[in-house]
């Protein structure tokens, strides 16, 4: 016979031996090489964490704006394209048959409009004649109305026919800007998102032939909490935006507050201007950006690549040492804000000065034994 042991006395054992074992394992690993920068305070304006999405500078779902058969899509979907260049090519054969026979038919007025002048020319000749005759007494008065009739109508007919020219000539330029609406063209620099149309289709006016994004500076919209108003339009003049789907932090370069508060979610909209020169950032994408909502103030402050995290608990592995050795020690944080690549944070165990981790702390252990620490 022999006693049953007891369940707190075997999970104490089992834990002393699990610590026994992390400290062997430890112990016998090679220093891992680690690379460490300074914990500092520093003047630092208070910031709070708001998210949003990216969204185009511009976005058009570019029409026909011309009825017409379909003959080239120049364009397809992820393609880019620059300002004026062919997206589509509308069968233009009819328009440009109208613009002929308009052409034809000012030439034809032109030639008129030489003969109405010639006849005005000699309309007035005769007026001027009998009215010299008439002061004579050598004219009747009968004669002389009828050339003056004849002047006022030769006159008219002139006017009629500058008038004709000048109406074909309207119609004539209407027609070429409708034959050149027929080769359309992207209004921005862009990408192509969607194609609406193939070749061989009829399209009405206002139908889509593609919609486009535009390339270049894009834009971030933020949702505010209400209660940070004062502040953001006090404090904000540049906020820096970290975008989830490239990894990137970015400043922006333009700012605009929208006052109008949603009274659902009683916040307003802050929309950033972001630079996107390699064109990795797209709409839709998730933003997190720190908004200033206070004063500068002295903070504690970490590189942001220190910072870890395990759940929604934070933390550094700082460097000690203890016998000679270089250790890791892992010190709880807690993460106020993000600002120009540091992390404001509070900690009852860091100080200024301390030495933390910013490469190298993926897989550390606490106790782990650590290569010499350079700080650069």
């Amino acid at each position: 016979m022999y006693a049953k042991p007891n369940p707190s006395t075997v999970a104490a054992i089992l834990s002393a031996a699990s610590a026994l074992v992390v400290a062997a394992v430890a112990n016998a690993q090679a220093p891992t090489p680690v690379r460490t920068e300074s914990v500092s305070i520093e003047r630092v304006q208070e910031h709070r964490r708001v998210t949003g999405s990216l969204q185009a500078v511009a976005r058009s779902s570019v029409p026909s704006q011309e009825s017409g058969q379909v003959l080239t899509v120049s364009t397809d979907e992820g393609m880019r394209v620059a300002e004026g260049d062919i997206i589509a090519q509308l069968d233009d054969r009819r328009l440009k048959s109208q613009l002929e026979e308009t052409l034809a038919r000012i030439a034809r007025t032109e030639s008129e409009l030489v003969e109405r002048e010639s006849e005005l020319e000699f309309a007035e000749f005769e007026r001027l004649r009998l009215t010299n005759l008439r002061e004579g007494h050598e004219a009747s008065e009968r004669e002389l109305k009828v050339a003056t009739t004849d002047f006022g109508a030769a006159q008219a007919r002139v006017e009629a026919a500058k008038r004709a020219i000048l109406e074909g000539q309207h119609q004539a330029e209407l027609l070429r800007i409708r034959i050149d609406d027929m080769t359309v063209r992207a209004p921005f620099d862009a990408r192509v998102v969607k194609r609406h149309v193939d070749p061989g289709e009829w399209l009405e006016p206002g139908e889509p032939i593609v919609t486009l994004v535009s390339t270049g500076a894009i834009e971030a919209r933020l949702e505010v909490p209400e209660r940070f108003a004062d502040p953001v339009v006090q404090f904000a003049d540049q906020i820096f935006a970290d975008v989830i789907g490239v990894g990137q932090t970015v400043p922006s370069t333009g700012l605009r507050i929208i006052p109008d508060v949603d009274p659902q979610a009683r916040s307003f909209s802050v929309i950033l201007t972001l630079d996107n020169p390699d064109g990795l950032m797209s709409p839709g994408m998730s933003v997190v950006a720190w908004i200033p909502t206070g004063e500068e103030a002295e903070q504690l402050t970490v590189p942001k690549a220190a910072v870890t995290r395990n759940g929604k608990d934070a933390y550094v592995y700082r460097t000690q040492n203890k016998d000679g050795k270089t250790t890791a020690a892992r010190t709880p944080v807690t993460v106020l804000f993000n600002w120009a690549g540091r992390a404001i944070v509070e900690s009852d165990e860091l100080k200024n000065g301390d030495k933390v981790i910013v490469e190298g702390n993926e897989r550390l252990m606490p106790g782990a034994s650590l290569a010499q620490a350079e700080e650069d």
